[in-house]
């Protein structure tokens, strides 16, 4: 497959959605979120408010000069078998001008190899990747 990702399946963590909803610029709504993939076998305790900021920049290099980050919080979280549900969910960025927005059937893909007890501190964004219903990465080089 073109546009693979480079990711252990161990670290692997899929964010999806059912709805995305754009009440401003910069500011996308994620509703019916959770969290999916083989990483979520790893999560020991989550907070229920909190953010992780996704970096982007390997995919989106081509529009930004230095780092493309987006932050993801929540406020509410609950577990069911392979899945974490996240409410009151919320991706902001500033670099709106630059990039696409989202589609309610793309998903968001994390590398969390660098997020274990012993190497998160040192870790303050995680690797991220937009990612078609089709599993296809964005190709903005088209």
């Amino acid at each position: 497959m073109k546009n693979k990702m480079l990711l252990g399946e161990r670290y692997r963590l899929e964010i999806h959605w059912e709805k995305v909803i754009y009440e401003q610029d910069g500011i996308a709504k994620l509703e019916r979120c959770y969290l999916s993939g083989p990483a979520i076998k790893e999560v020991v305790e989550m907070e229920q408010k909190d953010t992780i900021d996704l970096d982007f920049f390997n995919q989106y290099m081509l529009f930004v000069k230095s780092y493309y980050i987006a932050r993801l919080a929540w406020e509410g979280i609950r577990r069911i078998s392979d899945k974490i549900y996240l409410n009151n969910v919320i991706l902001t960025n500033q670099k709106v001008e630059a990039v696409p927005k989202l589609n309610d059937d793309d998903y968001i893909v994390v590398d969390t190899k660098d997020h274990e007890d012993e190497k998160h501190q040192y870790n303050l964004t995680y690797p991220s990747f937009l990612v078609k219903s089709t599993g296809e990465l964005y190709n903005f080089e088209r």
